[in-house]
């Protein structure tokens, strides 16, 4: 498509796609020898089977057209946009409306073309990212039309936030394992010793109350170690086709007296949308346990928790909403520093370690701080299998 001639005025037809003034000549042109009908189909075809949402508004953001695809991008038929005249304002993300109403302010006061990235809610109440390139139509230094195009960048957004997370994550296990190594051999003299000094030593030793410190500490070292080398043992998957909302309603079953202990009340919004995917259910079974259980008991005092199962694109999504597993905001590596000591532990598989029976099969684990101290745990797993099994 040709630049976009803001010096000159343009006619936009409701439910036709936006094209540029030069575009509009080239009807013209067209007109004359017969050939604009045919334009004008070229036009429609291309922005209605384009992945992206082609759009213009008037002056107050209203809808004059948008295209097809906008059903996929943002869960509303161009009908129902059409007919919503806030629908451009009402749609952003809470976190993100002042800097958007404040960029397209400043942008369309100039009368300049410009690009904003930021998130959206879905019909299906799912956060997508966006980007959207913005043309304003003017005429007389007066702003006629806002042309745009809305590219849904939510995929890549997911795989850049993973890349990252992945590879802050490589560097803590790198530290951890070569430390892990460092301090085993050293850490068995002193725990050898240690021992064999208390065998030797009588009840009655006033000094017996400090091995027995002693001893207690080595021992919670040498669990650390023996956590940190066997997080970096490869684990070997059975998958089998699997209904995970039955998995988590199992889980949760079997912790209920965990839920009634701490006083949290739960509620949980499970998709009936989901179909099998293939997993190791045992080792599923596991992590999700332990993931919860740490999750109750972190949660000191009560509180109210959250668990949804939804499909996004290719993956499933388990999100556990309301945590509270320290006194501050969590980080996104912390739980999966393979020395962290979950609150309470109680000798589980630990979510180190679930966080490995998870990225084994094609998934991932993050952290969501929110608002009030308190945090979401996203879990995502692949609906198709992406991994290699070991």
């Amino acid at each position: 498509m040709g630049p976009y001639n803001k010096s000159e005025s343009r006619t936009s037809l409701m439910g036709s796609p936006p094209v540029s003034t030069c575009s509009l000549n080239s009807i013209t042109n067209l007109e004359q020898t017969g050939g604009a009908e045919e334009c004008v189909h070229r036009y429609h075809r291309l922005f209605e089977s384009a992945p992206l949402v082609a759009y213009s508004l008037d002056q107050q953001l209203r809808t004059l057209y948008i295209s097809p695809y906008c059903l996929k991008t943002f869960g509303y038929s161009d009908e129902e946009i059409q007919n919503d005249h806030l629908f451009w304002v009402r749609h952003i993300h809470a976190e993100d409306q002042q800097r958007v109403h404040l960029n397209r302010e400043r942008h369309l006061k100039e009368g300049e073309s410009f690009n904003m990235e930021y998130r959206i809610i879905h019909r299906d109440q799912t956060v997508r990212h966006i980007i959207n390139h913005t043309i304003p139509i003017t005429h007389n230094n007066k702003i006629n039309l806002i042309d745009g195009f809305v590219f849904d960048i939510t995929a890549r957004k997911h795989l850049e936030d993973q890349l990252i997370l992945t590879e802050r994550i490589k560097v803590l296990n790198d530290m951890s394992l070569g430390v892990a190594h460092e301090i085993r051999n050293p850490l068995t003299s002193i725990g050898g010793f240690a021992r064999l000094l208390e065998r030797r030593m009588a009840q009655g030793d006033p000094n017996r109350p400090h091995l027995e410190i002693i001893l207690k500490e080595v021992s919670r070292l040498e669990g650390t170690v023996n956590r940190v080398l066997d997080g970096f043992k490869r684990i070997r998957l059975h998958p089998v086709p699997t209904d995970i909302n039955a998995i988590l309603t199992k889980v949760i079953n079997q912790l209920s007296h965990e839920f009634h202990h701490t006083g949290i009340e739960l509620t949980t919004k499970l998709s009936n949308r989901i179909p099998e995917i293939e997993l190791d259910r045992h080792l599923i079974e596991e992590g999700l346990r332990s993931i919860i259980k740490t999750s109750l008991r972190g949660m000191q005092g009560g509180g109210e928790l959250t668990i949804t199962t939804a499909p996004n694109h290719r993956y499933v999504v388990i999100e556990i909403c309301g945590l509270s597993l320290n006194q501050g905001p969590l980080d996104k590596c912390q739980l999966f520093f393979p020395f962290y000591r979950e609150p309470a532990f109680d000798g589980g598989i630990g979510i180190p370690l679930s966080q490995q029976i998870i990225a084994q099969h094609g998934g991932n684990v993050v952290i969501k701080n929110g608002s009030n101290r308190q945090s979401s745990l996203v879990i995502t797993l692949p609906m198709l299998r992406q991994t290699p099994e070991y």
